[in-house]
């Protein structure tokens, strides 16, 4: 029987190292795909924390610029009244100076050209928070996930510098916009005649015959217009840098900036803010028309049918920019919001 058996084994010697074989390579196969499969769901695990992470860090950084845009945009609306200043004129109409025609005029052309440096001031500097905040974050974001590289790291005086560079549109830059603007709309409403009577559809004419100008204004200005009035100079910006990783940073804002992108959500944001200060406009028109007529008349007369003479639209005019017609509208753009994640994203990536 057992020489049965030996004589069996030997005739099949082959067949059973070629099943034994396989059987073990079959085994350690299967050991092979669970310990991959492991480090598959490992892996997977991991970048599901660290997208949980890096989208937790993101919506923080979108907070923290959302705040940042609110608590500084009044300090564009001082701006713009120290730039199309209209006090000296006002004192004098009610001095009543001999020159009462000229002023009005004068004044005429600040009151249409604080509304629009308005309108575009709040844009730019939405738009110019919105990058440097979300480089900022990225760049935080990546010295916090490589600590090993201290190339990326940013003292608190690297980060504050870096967005003091912001200060420059608050002062000089809007100050040369606003010069820009006022030139603009002193040839656009020169036959704009002070007893004329203005709809909210004149209006609306009249602003956007005024952006036509400006954006053509704009488009002949050197390269990187905008963003020499968003930031320093580079020779001032790029003076004793705090760190590599700042000056860096100030040199990848500026060319964000500069890009064709920017001037088209630019245009975007504006669209938005005229649509807003027309609406608020609705409301003065109709307040200026219940005044001047029985207040107390059940008759409806839709905004778009009241017609205002200019001399009683440009006090309200004048005063726009001290109100908040369209702070909610500008956090929600959201042609604004993707400008800001696509920054976050492509700079938080090494």
């Amino acid at each position: 029987m057992f020489s049965k058996l030996r004589s069996f084994a030997v005739r099949h010697q082959r067949k059973f190292i070629i099943f034994g074989a396989l059987v073990g390579g079959g085994v350690l196969l299967k050991r092979y795909a669970e310990k991959k499969l492991i480090e598959w769901q490992e892996a997977e695990m991991n970048q599901l924390l660290e997208q949980s992470r890096k989208q937790q860090h993101f919506e923080s950084t979108e907070r923290t610029c959302n705040m940042t845009i609110t608590s500084v945009l009044p300090q564009i609306q001082l701006a713009i009244g120290r730039s199309l200043d209209s006090d000296s004129i006002t004192l004098l109409l009610k001095q009543k100076a001999p020159n009462k025609k000229d002023l009005w005029e004068q004044l005429k052309v600040i009151a249409f050209s604080r509304v629009i440096s308005y309108i575009y001031g709040n844009a730019i500097l939405a738009i110019l928070l919105r990058a440097q905040v979300n480089i900022l974050g990225a760049y935080l974001y990546l010295a916090n996930q490589n600590p090993s590289k201290p190339d990326l790291e940013l003292s608190p005086e690297a980060q504050s510098q870096f967005l003091s560079a912001s200060n420059y549109w608050l002062s000089t830059g809007i100050e040369q916009f606003c010069l820009t603007v006022e030139k603009i709309v002193s040839s656009q409403v020169a036959n704009l005649s002070l007893k004329q009577r203005l709809t909210l559809i004149d209006l609306e004419q009249i602003f956007h015959d005024i952006r036509v100008a400006l954006e053509d204004e704009l488009s002949r200005q050197p390269s990187g217009f905008l963003a020499n009035v968003m930031l320093p100079p580079q020779q001032i910006s790029e003076e004793a840098p705090a760190s590599p990783a700042l000056a860096k940073m100030m040199s990848e804002t500026r060319e964000v900036l500069e890009s064709l992108e920017v001037t088209k959500l630019l245009s975007s944001c504006v669209n938005i803010g005229v649509g807003c200060v027309l609406d608020k406009f609705s409301e003065i028109v109709t307040a200026l028309h219940t005044d001047a007529n029985q207040p107390d008349s059940q008759d409806f007369l839709h905004p778009n049918n009241i017609a205002v003479h200019v001399a009683k639209l440009i006090p309200a005019l004048n005063n726009f920019i001290f109100q908040d017609v369209w702070l909610t509208q500008l956090l929600a753009i959201e042609p604004l919001r993707i400008f800001g994640a696509n920054i976050y994203e492509s700079f938080s990536t090494l």
